[in-house]
């Protein structure tokens, strides 16, 4: 009976064992990811787009003068997809008005500058013809200026006058001179800001004793230029920034946009956000974005001139001024820039090699896939930062969200009264720049990575 009993109980220890190691044990639970909906209602509308782009303003001169210009060309103006290019105005012909040609200009830079503006412009037409151009004048030629310089000063008097009709006669004879014909113009970058380091001139936004008038001045210039052929689009007041001065008396923008308002030959408001630095938290920027939107949403608006925050910051400053401003076009103000700056999109050499920052992807996230024509429309999404457009197909909707936070997050995308029929993103983050990535599993959700940006592309049945 032992050895029975002993043999028993080794027989069941062996069992055991063999048990202990077999696979086919019980399955652990599947671990089910956490998936929120962006619901996007395409029936609620928003803007109609102008779009997107940079500007290319000092040292563009690298990129027509660099061995691969054909390369950064193309980068800029097709492979981004822009929509919108904003060139600085630098018709300043020496001993002007009685001299008109560009042949001489006040300076040898200048000059450079005013060629190479009409070879881009060339350049990117060929490229992509749908391409808008804004052209905005820092300051009127040295003749009309109070101090006879393009730095500081205000307009010129005469016999006690502010030189309105001079001044629009200076628009004119600019635009006869220029190469081609712009599809915006900006009569005043940043009109209450003046320093001695480059070209600026000091406005007000209605005359005073010591200082002219933004509204006169913007009459005078469509007075010249009303009765050309197809004349350009005017925009204003490109105020420095959307903040409280002290020197105007009240917010910046709102009071060279208040004289505008009710003004019919005013085809879109123009502004800067420079009262924030690179510590400004997002959410700090609505209350002004959303002072653009409430008072003056009786026409688009465009931000034409920024570029402070990181990149990440960046796309999300992007986000904000859609969904709050209601804002119709956004321009980076550093498209090109010299290689020691890392906030441009594409950094210049003076050998002209070029390298593409994250700044250039981040604007790709927004100008490649959605153009001029497409219609922001509504995205719920508490979580993240979203915002989303339609083309005027229908047959096409556009998100780009932003996750700023440390953890990944799944979304899904439905869209209300319609059906998707294909998913595809494109997504930029701490590692790789604008690479395509697939959506999982049977809901075919996205992650949105940390510290991300990501395009999404609906098409719809």
């Amino acid at each position: 009976m032992k050895i029975l009993l002993v043999y028993a109980i080794s027989a069941g220890m062996i069992l055991l064992c063999q048990s202990c190691g077999e696979t086919g044990g019980p399955d652990e639970p599947d671990i089910v990811p956490v998936i929120t909906n962006a619901f996007i209602d395409p029936s609620v509308t928003y803007q109609e787009m102008i779009g997107f782009g940079g500007s290319l303003t000092w040292y563009s001169d690298r990129i027509t003068s660099s061995p691969q210009k054909n390369q950064i060309c193309q980068l800029l103006f097709e492979d981004l997809g822009t929509d919108i290019i904003r060139f600085k105005n630098n018709y300043y012909p020496l001993g002007y008005p009685d001299e008109k040609s560009p042949y001489t200009m006040e300076n040898g830079s200048i000059k450079t500058l005013w060629s190479v503006t009409g070879d881009l412009y060339a350049i990117a037409k060929q490229l992509n013809p749908d391409i808008q151009i804004l052209v905005s004048s820092w300051t009127p030629p040295s003749a009309l200026k109070s101090n006879n310089n393009l730095r500081e000063g205000t307009l010129k008097k005469d016999n006690g006058v502010f030189m309105y009709e001079a001044f629009g006669d200076y628009w004119n004879d600019m635009l006869d001179n220029l190469s081609f014909q712009p599809d915006y113009i900006s009569i005043q970058n940043e009109p209450g800001w003046v320093t001695p380091d480059w070209e600026t001139c000091e406005w007000r936004p209605t005359e005073t004793t010591e200082f002219p008038g933004y509204d006169e001045a913007f009459d005078a210039v469509y007075n010249k230029i009303s009765t050309r052929t197809n004349p350009p689009k005017m925009i204003g007041p490109e105020a420095e920034n959307i903040g409280f001065s002290s020197k105007l008396g009240g917010n910046t923008f709102t009071v060279f946009s208040n004289p505008l308002k009710s003004n019919p030959y005013l085809a879109a408001y123009a502004y800067h956000t420079y009262n924030y630095n690179a510590g400004t938290l997002i959410a700090q920027t609505k209350s002004d974005l959303n002072m653009i939107r409430d008072n003056f949403g009786n026409k688009p608006c465009i931000m034409t001139e920024y570029s402070n925050f990181t990149w990440l910051n960046t796309a999300w400053f992007i986000i904000q001024n859609l969904n709050e401003a209601n804002a119709a076009g956004y321009i980076y103000w550093l498209m090109a820039w010299h290689d020691g700056n890392d906030d441009s999109m594409i950094k210049l050499s003076s050998s002209g090699t070029y390298s593409l920052t994250p700044f250039y992807y981040v604007m790709k996230h927004f100008s490649k896939e959605i153009d001029r024509g497409y219609v922001r429309v509504n995205v719920l999404s508490p979580l993240i930062p979203m915002s989303g457009f339609i083309d005027p197909s229908g047959k096409k909707i556009v998100v780009v969200a932003v996750n700023p936070n440390d953890v990944e997050t799944n979304y899904t995308f439905p869209v209300t009264g319609k059906t998707v029929k294909t998913i595809r993103a494109i997504q930029t983050d701490e590692v790789n720049n604008y690479k395509e990535i697939q959506p999982v599993g049977p809901d075919r959700y996205i992650i949105l990575k940390p510290k991300s940006v990501t395009t999404v592309v609906l098409e719809l049945n």
